[in-house]
């Protein structure tokens, strides 16, 4: 398997191919908006929070591998968790709508596709090109990265939609 191959993989298992986890898309299927705004008093982000950091993240990262001129954040990674500050298709606007949640899954969705697009065209030279002159890693770095983080907040949104109930086991973990 080539390193590009490697990344595909491991790409499709954290976005939408249940593999040994509950792949992101899956752990957002049928979420009510109401059900993605909430949270328990212990934990600090809902997941609509948690999908609106992934969009953020994701979204930045992508536009830089395609060569797009990024300009820095204000905002602190706390921030981005935030609805509100960080996504403009929120500004003003009622969070809990059902329109502007579907709008957000949706935005997932586009931004994960083009992702997996982007890395499908990729050649080996870009993969192992730097990010930036900031940022030394090279891309499939990067990439396995994002990967490692979009898994990881997957679980956490199994885990809030366990402790509101609103997961269903057979969807892939009891």
């Amino acid at each position: 398997m080539t390193p590009k191959e490697i990344l595909l993989e491991q790409f499709n298992v954290c976005f939408d191919e249940n593999g040994w986890f509950v792949a992101l898309k899956n752990a957002l299927r049928n979420l009510t908006a109401e059900q993605a705004t909430w949270k328990p008093e212990n934990l600090e982000n809902s997941i609509r929070g948690i999908l609106a950091h992934l969009n953020f993240y994701n979204e930045r990262y992508l536009r830089r591998f395609k060569g797009e001129a990024v300009p820095a954040s204000t905002l602190d990674n706390s921030e981005t968790f935030s609805t509100r500050e960080n996504r403009k298709t929120f500004a003003g606007a009622d969070e809990a709508s059902e329109a502007n949640w579907q709008t957000e899954v949706a935005k997932f969705d586009a931004i994960m596709s083009e992702w997996r697009s982007a890395i499908h065209s990729a050649d080996e030279e870009k993969l192992a090109q730097m990010v930036s002159a900031e940022n030394q890693s090279p891309w499939w770095e990067v990439i396995s990265n994002i990967n490692t983080h979009n898994a990881h907040h997957g679980g956490q949104i199994v885990v809030i939609r366990k402790l509101q109930g609103s997961w269903d086991a057979l969807k892939g973990v009891s």
